[in-house]
């Protein structure tokens, strides 16, 4: 067989990036694939560093010996789902936009892993960047909708009502403005936090709540103390504002309604879904769990898990929930409209989920790409982990959507 090759080309040009879906352009966002591809010795990765180019194609499968406090397990399924290989194998030298197939783009979004799962079928299956099937991924932001989900089983159990205050659950956050916030405000980034957006600014809200989660370097006072210390610009419910104290504050809520930890909660999770690996969630600097951004899995548990949301077999709470347009805060907003113009299609926030509700689409998203998609009207699950050279790029951002609306086309209309 001839073999084919790929040639890539980078413009000198600046990106836009999206960091939590919030867009910013940066002069620093001048990259070159050079940055991607330039080998290096492990003893040059610092706590600095760790998450750029080239060495998060590294840390990024290697979360248990660089996340700053550390991780604890999470265990695999007691009876894993049985998965099979399709007969015929998706082809990804096809092409999906008139000027380039679908290999060309997953080589050029960094992608390291690619999955089609329907009917526990892998319709196709994508490796690269020297990842591999037992490997396991951070998740970084994708993590939050595990939270979302686990949250949404416990209201379902009636152990917590959404529309009662995290203070009426939490004693030690009475007095705090997040204490006043309904769980629904929390599950759909509605508190009323500031805007987290600032990953990158010495002393921003993100990068603060980063050290006390260890992700980044510096002197933590406490993840729990910067939850309940929290500031608030907005009442509950009036708008939307991405901020990760929401997540971690979700599995403080479900630690304490349950008195396990969270890394159990997600045990029983993946027990659920059928997990064929044991997975990892970060730990932050008081030894508790980060779902904000911490899980690590494999790709085809990822898929396992967009494909068990798919077939509807998440929370009935969880999908009333992401039906509830009329709680949302985030399409209605300036962001929500950018992002719809950027995407092609109206987007909304709830449960720590993205949704697509013209497409019936539940998506994750998360840092360097992160990315994946429930179909709920075929079942259908497809999922990406890249690692891009920003926590957002809009345009490698695009490239998912196009293709994961491809996939679905296609074998939707099977």
């Amino acid at each position: 067989m001839k073999k084919k090759k790929y040639f890539l080309v980078c413009a000198a040009t600046v990106y836009t990036f999206i960091t939590g879906f919030n867009t910013v352009a940066s002069a620093e966002s001048r990259v070159s694939l050079y940055d991607f591809y330039r080998s290096f010795e492990l003893s040059e990765i610092t706590p600095t560093n760790m998450q750029k180019w080239p060495y998060y194609k590294y840390t990024s499968t290697h979360w248990d010996e660089y996340g700053l406090f550390g991780t604890v397990s999470i265990l695999a399924a007691r009876s894993p789902t049985q998965l099979t290989i399709a007969s015929t194998p998706f082809d990804i030298e096809q092409k999906f936009r008139a000027d380039r197939t679908i290999a060309v783009s997953l080589v050029s979004t960094q992608t390291k892993g690619f999955l089609i799962l329907k009917d526990n079928v892998v319709l196709g299956e994508f490796y690269d960047n020297g990842y591999s099937r037992e490997q396991t991924q951070l998740l970084q932001s994708s993590s939050k909708t595990y939270a979302g989900i686990i949250t949404s089983k416990l209201i379902d159990a009636g152990k917590i009502d959404p529309n009662a205050t995290v203070d009426s659950y939490l004693a030690d956050f009475k007095g705090s403005a997040i204490g006043k916030a309904k769980i629904q405000n929390v599950l759909d980034m509605t508190a009323g936090l500031l805007p987290a957006s600032d990953y990158h600014v010495p002393g921003g809200e993100a990068l603060m709540f980063e050290i006390e989660q260890g992700l980044k370097p510096g002197d933590p006072t406490g993840h729990r103390r910067a939850v309940i210390n929290a500031k608030t610009q907005n009442p509950p419910g009036a708008v939307y504002n991405y901020n990760d104290k929401n997540t971690d504050l979700l599995a403080m809520l479900a630690e304490g309604v349950t008195g396990s930890p969270f890394n159990k909660l997600l045990s029983d999770l993946f027990d659920e879904f059928g997990a064929n690996s044991k997975g990892s969630i970060a730990l932050t600097v008081d030894g508790t769990a980060s779902p904000s951004y911490g899980i690590s899995t494999t790709l085809r548990d990822y898929g396992l898990f967009h494909q068990w949301i798919a077939e509807g077999k998440a929370p009935k709470s969880f999908y009333s929930s992401i039906n509830d347009l009329d709680k949302d805060r985030l399409a209605e907003s300036e962001k929500g409209k950018g992002l719809a113009a950027a995407l092609g299609t109206t987007i909304t926030y709830a449960s720590q989920a993205w949704v697509f509700p013209k497409d019936q689409m539940v998506l994750t998203i998360g840092s360097y790409g992160q990315v994946g998609f429930s179909d709920l009207e075929t079942g259908i699950s497809v999922v990406f982990q890249q690692d891009w050279e920003d926590n957002g790029v809009v345009s490698k951002m695009e490239e998912n959507v196009a293709i994961a609306r491809f996939v679905i086309a296609q074998f939707g209309a099977e």
